[in-house]
């Protein structure tokens, strides 16, 4: 009985190293997207369609840029520096402007301790393989409940970058995947690879300008709450803003587990303009709107239908 205490204790031990040295992979891969300067073409299944980008990736004075290249579809080029996010889109000549960043098939930025995410994944390595010629590591980072969605990756053996990625639901079934067919890590980049191709003169410009100040709002949503979240979820931003096309504010929180993301819009409920009612999905993004009395709630979350569902229909007044 003893010696069967003692496998079982070298088991636990040798799953833990795994687990630390997975960790240790992660935040690898964490540097290197942010760190080093690459390029490459990859390709992006999502929502049943398949894109194609040609990404060139650089580190200017210590700062992040990074610019995207459509190769399948309407052309469209994507700027993105550590303030603002800027897509130019030549065939409606117009340039859309934001200061948030875009969604990618991976967070490049991960918790600074992935302990912290330890309650609600499982993290396991799951071999080597080859992808785009170059040899990976598997990692699988799997969800310890429903309300959230797990991934497979493949991380490139010595720089650690990110080669693939599947999005995977609580079967195991990929509803997103991102691979690179060619990818090239660079000592230097010449910092005009960096500049768009397209100059949007005479295009017309939406979304924040310098001029249009975005207010800062207490640490939470002043009015509401949101009664039930899956574990491991906290507030991690929110602000009030004016949309585009709407002089009424939009109270707007972000709340993330440190991997998924889930935003709550809250705005006043406009007569003349139909909110979004019931559910929603686009690829891995689910959507839920729901009225209020006079107000419209949304929530969006790159998480299972039914974890938003529930996330929606506890938002409340505060008593």
């Amino acid at each position: 009985m003893h010696w069967l205490i003692a496998v079982a204790l070298l088991v636990q031990a040798a799953q833990a190293a795994a687990s630390d040295d997975v960790r240790d992979w992660l935040q690898q891969m964490s540097q290197a997207a942010q760190g080093l300067n690459y390029r490459g073409t990859f390709v992006y299944l999502h929502n049943g369609q398949l894109e194609a980008m040609r990404v060139i990736h650089g580190v200017v004075d210590g700062a992040e840029q990074e610019r995207l290249v459509a190769l399948t579809g309407e052309a469209r080029e994507v700027i993105r520096d550590q303030e603002r996010v800027t897509c130019i889109l030549p065939k409606s000549k117009a340039v859309m402007v934001d200061r948030s960043i875009p969604r990618k098939p991976f967070p490049a930025a991960l918790p600074r301790d992935l302990a912290d995410l330890d309650d609600n994944y499982e993290f396991l390595a799951m071999g080597e393989d080859r992808v785009s010629g170059l040899p990976s590591r598997i990692v699988v980072i799997k969800p310890r409940d429903h309300y959230r969605y797990g991934y497979r990756l493949w991380l490139e053996r010595d720089s650690s970058l990110l080669l693939r990625s599947d999005l995977v639901d609580a079967d195991g079934t990929p509803i997103e995947q991102m691979m690179f067919t060619e990818l090239q890590v660079l000592d230097e980049l010449d910092t005009a690879e960096l500049k768009p191709m397209l100059t949007g003169e005479d295009y017309t410009w939406f979304g924040h300008q310098e001029k249009t100040p975005v207010k800062t709002a207490p640490a939470g949503p002043a009015g509401w709450q949101v009664g039930w979240l899956p574990g491991g979820f906290m507030l991690t931003h929110h602000n009030r803003h004016a949309m585009p096309s709407d002089a009424a504010e939009v109270e707007h929180m972000v709340y993330s587990d440190g991997l998924a993301t889930v935003s709550i819009y809250i705005e006043p409920a406009n007569p003349d303009k139909a909110g979004l009612a019931g559910s929603s999905r686009m690829g891995a993004v689910n959507a839920l709107g729901v009225r209020l009395g006079d107000h419209q709630i949304t929530v969006v979350g790159e998480v299972p239908r039914s974890t938003v569902e529930q996330i929606g229909k506890s938002v409340q007044r505060r008593p």
